[in-house]
């Protein structure tokens, strides 16, 4: 994957507010906020007004040192496109561990990694772990039970516990597999179904289970039809959002 895509021009500048009804009066900067502006194909565009206490982390800076750290690491990773996608606003890089696998008992599941950036307030720096299925895509979050790292642009970001997060991978997959066991030996019912609904909406729920009654099916069931929704029939950007609001019903 060309990673260049992700490395656009992204720069501050100052906001300026103009004196069009004072002719002779100069232009006057707004001391406490800034622009963000990120260029792409020679077009630039306004992504963000931001408070002077945000700190702009280009997504290069991020990137880099990411992959340097998974480097060190020693354990065979590769890019992963099914879920990365990059905007002037926003960014989302996947990293896939071919040979750490989950099991359901049908098919095995390998992990991965995702890093988010935004250069317009829609999120912090964000980096979790999740697990998707090589055969079909279908990416599921696993942010609570494997760990999950997280910084506002007004903080800074370092990757200094994603090794720590890594050395203790195999006890969390022993918790994720039995998490995995638990939802498939678990049914669905009014109150579940509702959660799902306020996480998703209910014309998109109605849409994936067809039908406006609880289904007759294990909650492992109804996360990998809605996994599939998600993976297959929803934009990229759009993506991110719904999975991890569907990770929390499920305690993921």
């Amino acid at each position: 994957m060309n990673l260049q895509s992700y490395f656009f021009d992204v720069e501050e500048r100052d906001v300026i507010l103009p004196s069009i009804s004072c002719p002779g009066v100069k232009d006057k900067p707004i001391d406490d906020y800034k622009a963000i502006v990120s260029t792409i194909s020679g077009k630039e565009k306004v992504v963000s007004i931001t408070k002077k206490s945000y700190k702009l982390i280009r997504n290069e800076e991020l990137i880099e040192p990411f992959l340097e750290q998974l480097t060190s690491m020693n354990e065979r990773w590769e890019i992963d496109t099914s879920h990365s996608f990059c905007m002037a606003n926003r960014m989302r890089l996947q990293v896939t561990f071919p040979e750490i696998k989950l099991h359901d008992g049908t098919s095995e599941i390998p992990l991965s990694l995702y890093l988010h950036n935004s250069y317009d307030q829609s999120e912090g720096v964000r980096l979790f772990w999740g697990a998707i299925r090589a055969v079909c895509s279908n990416g599921m979050i696993f942010g609570k039970v494997m760990g999950s790292l997280y910084a506002r642009h007004t903080s800074g970001f370092t990757f200094d516990k994603l090794e720590d997060q890594f050395n203790n991978m195999g006890y969390k997959i022993e918790q994720v597999q039995a998490l995995i066991n638990y939802l498939k030996s678990t049914g669905l019912d009014e109150s579940f179904m509702k959660d799902l609904q306020e996480s998703l909406g209910k014309r998109r729920l109605e849409e994936i289970i067809q039908t406006d009654r609880v289904p007759d099916q294990s909650q492992w069931n109804i996360l990998n039809d809605i996994t599939y929704h998600i993976s297959h029939d929803v934009p990229k950007p759009k993506r991110a959002d719904l999975q991890l609001n569907v990770s929390k019903v499920f305690q993921l």
